[in-house]
């Protein structure tokens, strides 16, 4: 027979069967909070060591990038200064430049292009790209395993770096030597142009002037890159036309004409106050023959020290001496160049002349004593007074 179901129960059974359920319960939490716990640590240690081999591989990366940036430049640099050397030998000439200043330049040009010639110009191996820390999504043990790899990396970039840094010291210990070489080779020719200033004392201001001026590499006219072939040539054209115009300049001295002009030429120059002149003789000037007329011109810059180029028909040399006019053509001419003197600039674009050159040089050369037709008043009127007192205070 059966117990009925409302029959009492045993409560302290009861008690012990829940006391063994919760400690079951109790037990599992614990294993699972333990479980847990060890996966969020672990997966905080894997986010840490990936974060801490990235950052590291980013710094190595960017230190090899800009090391690889800097030699590329320095390759170009360097491949242009290989180029700059093989055109300026092209166009060196003998007598012009130093024979040990060449033979250097092409033992530093050489070696030079050979260390180009090894040099790596792309540096940089193609690694595997990695997610930013910020952007990661895989799972502890992929990201142990990217954070080993990513410290590989780091360790060959570092070591290319270190490689890039070698070359970068090679290209450049071999590139010095180059810049060097080029700069002697001009400072030889300049010494050996300023030599033949010295030994050309008849040529023409203009021509020292165009040798000066490629010694210096600069000036009025001067276009050549500097340190280049064509600033070479441009030196070496200069020095023979130097030379050109001494030889004529001594040629003219065995002419006839010569101790009449020459005694012309100096007296310009005594009253030009400083401003260099060279001449130009000829049978017709501005239109003008030597039949029966006095004819010249003057053009002049303020460059350079002061200079101008006056040019005079045969025929004032062939009446030096005996006609007035003839000397004050010579004065009028003068004063064209006077304009260009920075104590008689303001006077001739002051309101008194503003600017008219054949009024001013006429009224200068009245000034010095050449009252005659001569000095510009038959072909261009007479000066005011007061013009004449203005241009008479340029001395």
């Amino acid at each position: 027979m059966t117990a009925p179901s409302d029959a009492p129960r045993d409560d302290a059974s009861v008690q012990r069967v829940e006391r063994r359920w919760l400690r079951g319960t109790i037990i599992a939490a614990a294993a699972a909070a333990a479980v847990f716990g060890s996966y969020v640590a672990h997966d905080a240690a894997a986010t840490a060591l990936y974060e801490s081999a990235y950052d590291r591989f980013a710094v190595a990366d960017e230190l090899a990038t800009t090391s690889a940036d800097e030699l590329e430049l320095l390759i170009d640099a360097a491949g242009r200064a290989v180029m700059q050397s093989d055109e300026l030998e092209a166009v060196l000439v003998e007598g012009h430049v130093r024979p040990e200043d060449v033979t250097t330049l092409v033992a530093a040009s050489d070696r030079l292009a050979a260390t180009l010639a090894d040099a790596d110009d792309d540096p940089l191996s193609h690694l595997l790209a990695f997610p930013g820390p910020d952007a990661l999504e895989t799972p502890a043990w992929v990201r142990y395993a990217d954070a080993a790899r990513l410290l590989e990396q780091a360790q060959e970039r570092t070591a290319e770096t270190v490689a890039i840094e070698a070359a970068l010291d090679d290209i450049a210990d071999a590139r010095a030597p180059v810049t060097g070489a080029v700069k002697a080779v001009f400072e030889g020719a300049g010494a050996l142009a300023g030599q033949a200033l010295a030994d050309n004392p008849s040529a023409t201001y203009q021509t020292r002037i165009g040798v000066q001026h490629a010694i210096d590499q600069d000036g009025p006219g001067w276009t050549h890159p500097r340190d280049s072939a064509a600033a070479f040539t441009g030196l070496v054209l200069a020095v023979e036309e130097l030379r050109a115009s001494h030889a004529a300049g001594e040629a003219r001295k065995l002419e006839p004409s010569y101790p009449v002009r020459a005694e012309i030429e100096a007296f310009a120059r005594s009253i030009s106050h400083g401003v260099n002149l060279d001449f130009v003789w000829a049978y017709e000037v501005s239109g003008l023959t030597s039949d029966g007329w006095y004819s010249g011109t003057a053009e002049f810059w303020p460059d350079d020290g002061g200079w101008g180029i006056i040019t005079l028909t045969h025929s004032v040399s062939d009446r030096w001496g005996e006609d007035p006019d003839a000397t004050a053509i010579v004065v009028h001419e003068v004063g064209h160049t006077q304009a260009i003197r920075p104590e008689c600039e303001p006077l001739f674009t002051g309101p008194e002349f503003s600017g008219d050159h054949e009024m001013w040089a006429t009224a200068w050369a009245i000034s010095m004593g050449h009252d005659v037709p001569g000095s510009g008043i038959s072909a261009y009127g007479r000066p005011s007074d007061a013009q004449i007192a203005t241009a008479g205070q340029c001395r």
